[in-house]
């Protein structure tokens, strides 16, 4: 990868109040001079600690493919990209972003997006009073014209789409009160029928809906926000289940285990994100105030035997609005590093679950809500290997054993991250979540794990406001037989830089086919300003006004998996000849002061551990006697400095086994 700089910016930052906001959470914009200034965080060992907020404005450097109309394709690389609608209403979501594109085994894909079509009076106001989903279909050889009105008969939002494996289709929004559904018996044509499919608890409306399906038979899983105080908590999170492709619906609005009243008080709108491989269905969920879980089925959702913890908010059930967010106990507020409320989850071809989040810092003063801000970076990737979080009670420590993997990139190479002109405001479009966030991931057959993600730009401004930088979506991999858990390849920047108008334009709400068939298929939304215009209301928003006066592109984008490349070579394990080791893996890394190396193993064997400095002196050992399967070993690095090092394993009479790290303070 380039070289990417992890900063914190002390620019005004808070969870926006709008016509989709955080339900439940009472959120209040702070004043400039209340809020913190973060050192630069590093990325990896050696990374400058250092910013440049210079005015810098690149409009030369492209690159990049033109985007072209449906049935065309103009290209300077093997990317395809392709516009297939076109909206109004540019919020297509609160955080996480739904399954909006599926992709068949025959070639065919659908994709979906929420839509306010222009009726020929530019516009729309403030209502948005033709609101749904907005769809298009690819038969195998072209896209279908794009569409001019929602599919559904009423107002509706936050449309997913699922074809299901028999080659049945189905739609779930939301109509403000309830799930709102559109299916039909043949993926791609035939009229949508239209219905409720069930009934919302007693005091809460099911909102922001999030459906996935199998590729066998015609099951469908559906999470959403109750929005409002029910089953025992404010905004939980609800499952449902169909195994008819949504003609009826035997499991509804069921609180899974783990996502309950004992360890939440309830959720936002969009925080959280569903994976499913047949039976199998994992959930992820949490807040930037509360834990995140992981909470997985074996058996479609009917019980729930996996309750991990992803990341672990130091206060437990912590009310911002009557408890200041003190985590040191000196009865002052601390501002926490914490998760940013936007995920993403996918199941790899063992059923194991990998997650993906941002980083921010929050605050709460116990009286006005949850404060967070938008000028901080950092990607992070947790999968199940990994060990539970545990709290602490250092405010700069993130409180997870996750990693971070991506970035805002330092794309020319000056060591510096240019971003905006602090002299007129933030320097970019106001978002939730990290500079870089909005996750989007799927595994291909051979396990190897795609991701793309939005990301800032430290070289290209709006041209509509050059004082602002626009944001990218960047795809990536990691493969199956990668060693260390940040083994991503260089990312690859989607085109949104027209060398012929000179047009600049920022990339938001990725969302990745989960079937990667030699090629990722996502789905995604470009305008050329910075931010997003809902809600149009003065004074919610610092984007809206510019935003608010030109539709969005929703764009489709086809990128061969050989096209991502410059990835870490395979090392290490992979040239042992020990058959008693079946998994090796060392985390956090890097680490600080504690670390876990998991040795998995297919006999009982002692393991001897060993750590060793860069010339070869052994600087701490270990040694327990293993067991079949997992076995997790904790190591002390407290007396160990910032730098290099390698860890060796050694299972019963094998060869050691070698592996690097690196220990940060």
């Amino acid at each position: 990868m380039k070289k990417q700089l992890l900063f914190g910016v002390a620019a005004f930052a808070f969870l926006a109040s709008n016509a989709q906001n955080q339900a439940g959470k009472k959120v209040m914009m702070p004043e400039k001079s209340t809020l913190k200034a973060y050192k630069y965080e590093k990325l990896r060992p050696g990374t400058p600690e250092v910013i440049d907020d210079s005015y810098k404005n690149a409009q030369t450097a492209a690159t990049k493919s033109k985007v072209s109309k449906p049935g065309s394709v103009s290209k300077t690389t093997a990317i395809t990209q392709n516009i297939i609608g076109h909206t109004w209403y540019d919020l297509q979501s609160n955080s996480a972003v739904g399954d909006r594109i599926v992709v068949n085994a025959d070639g065919s894909i659908a994709a979906c997006w929420t839509i306010e079509p222009d009726l020929g009076a530019g516009d729309p106001g403030t209502s948005y009073a033709n609101r749904g989903t907005g769809y298009n279909y690819y038969d195998g050889s072209n896209w279908g014209a794009e569409p001019t009105a929602r599919i559904e008969t009423v107002r509706t939002g936050w449309g997913n789409v699922v074809n299901t494996g028999t080659g049945k289709e189905a739609v779930v929004s939301h109509n403000g009160t309830s799930l709102y559904q559109a299916i039909r018996g043949t993926k791609g044509t035939g009229s949508w029928t239209g219905l409720v499919p069930f009934a919302s608890p007693s005091g809460a409306a099911v909102t922001w809906p999030r459906m996935v399906g199998t590729t066998t038979g015609d099951t469908l899983y559906n999470i959403a926000a109750a929005n409002g105080t029910a089953l025992g908590q404010d905004v939980p999170v609800v499952f449902s289940r169909s195994t008819d492709g949504g003609a009826t619906w035997d499991i509804t609005n069921s609180v899974p285990t783990g996502l309950d009243a004992s360890k939440f008080l309830g959720f936002g709108g969009d925080g959280y994100a569903i994976a499913a491989r047949g039976p199998v269905v994992a959930i992820v969920a949490g807040n930037v105030d509360s834990d995140v879980a992981l909470v997985k089925s074996t058996d479609g959702g009917v019980t729930w035997t996996t309750d991990r913890t992803v990341y672990k908010f130091p206060l437990s059930l912590y009310n911002s609005a009557t408890t200041i967010s003190d985590i040191d106990n000196d009865a002052l507020v601390d501002t926490v590093l914490t998760n940013d409320g936007i995920y993403s989850i996918a199941l790899d071809n063992n059923n194991m679950a990998h997650i993906f989040f941002g980083r921010t810092y929050m605050y709460g003063d116990g009286s006005q809500g949850t404060f967070t801000f938008y000028g901080v970076d950092g990607l992070c990737y947790w999968n199940e290997s990994m060990a539970d979080a545990v709290a602490n009670t250092d405010p700069d420590i993130l409180s997870s054993n996750a990693i971070v993997v991506a970035g805002v990139e330092d794309l020319n190479g000056n060591n510096t991250i240019d971003a905006g002109n602090p002299a007129t405001g933030t320097g970019y479009g106001a978002f939730r979540g990290s500079l870089t966030s909005y996750p989007s991931c799927a595994f291909d057959a051979q396990n190897n794990l795609y991701l793309s993600y939005s990301s800032l730009n430290d070289t290209l401004r709006s041209y509509v406001n050059t004082d602002k930088n626009v944001r990218h979506i960047y795809v990536t991999k990691r493969l199956a037989n990668a060693i260390n858990p940040d083994d991503f390849c260089q990312p690859i920047e989607l085109d949104e830089f027209n060398s012929t108008t000179l047009e600049i334009f920022e990339g938001m709400y990725g969302s990745m086919a989960k079937r990667v068939d030699g090629s990722v298929h996502l789905v995604y939304m470009r305008d050329v300003a910075p931010g997003h215009g809902v809600p149009p209301s003065s004074g919610t928003n610092q984007d809206q006004t510019e935003n608010h006066q030109q539709s969005s592109e929703i764009v489709y984008a086809k990128i061969p998996v050989g096209d991502i490349g410059n990835c870490p070579l395979p090392t290490g394990i992979k040239n042992i000849t020990s058959s008693s080791v079946l998994g090796l893996n060392f985390y956090p890394n890097p680490a600080s002061n504690n670390a876990t190396i998991d040795v998995t193993l297919n006999e009982t064997a002692k393991v001897e551990i060993a750590i060793l400095n860069t010339v070869g002196q052994t600087v701490y050992t270990t040694a327990v006697n293993g067991n079949v399967g997992s076995n997790k070993v904790d190591v002390n690095l407290n007396n160990l400095s910032a730098g290099l090092y390698f860890y060796q394993v050694k299972v019963g009479n094998s060869k050691a086994i070698t592996q690097k790290f690196a220990v940060e303070k």
